[in-house]
């Protein structure tokens, strides 16, 4: 994995050693330099970036909810919250909905980033049923369940 400077190396080397200690069997993922962990139901994405010349943030995102029918009331809602959740913020890129929260690695502790995985499970996981039975879609447990996770994704499209 190629970092962008020395703080991005050092955060990743942090989240290489906290991972392990806080979570079971963290996957980290060499294509994208993600890792991913599980929290309760929640299947949640860590991403170490560059931030400036000197800097790199962690941002901690789960899927809430996938294929969900986005409107303005929807849209409006999601901003809604955004303005009153201390931390994180809700976004959609396409018809998927997540929950994202960003620290800057250089003062990464543990606590900082188990606190961030636990607000975004938690986040995600109070909204993700009210969304789904409002807009449609799945929850992101329920993505999973329906196409076999990741590992038999993987295993159907090598035999394709």
């Amino acid at each position: 994995m190629e970092f962008t400077n020395p703080v991005q190396k050092e955060t990743h080397e942090r989240l290489s050693e906290y991972l392990p200690e806080l979570f079971e069997e963290p996957y980290f993922d060499e294509d994208n330099g993600h890792y991913y962990v599980s929290y309760g139901s929640t299947v949640i994405e860590i991403s170490n970036d560059p931030f400036g010349p000197e800097e790199a943030v962690v941002t901690v995102m789960a899927y809430c909810v996938q294929g969900t029918e986005v409107d303005e009331e929807l849209l409006t809602g999601l901003m809604e919250l955004n303005h009153e959740l201390p931390f994180g913020a809700f976004s959609i890129s396409g018809r998927d909905v997540f929950f994202s929260y960003s620290v800057f690695g250089r003062t990464l502790e543990r606590r900082t980033l188990l606190n961030a995985v636990a607000t975004v499970a938690t986040k995600s996981d109070d909204y993700d049923d009210r969304i789904v039975s409002e807009y449609g879609g799945q929850t992101a447990l329920q993505r999973i369940r329906d196409t076999g996770g990741r590992k038999q994704r993987v295993a159907r499209s090598k035999s394709d």
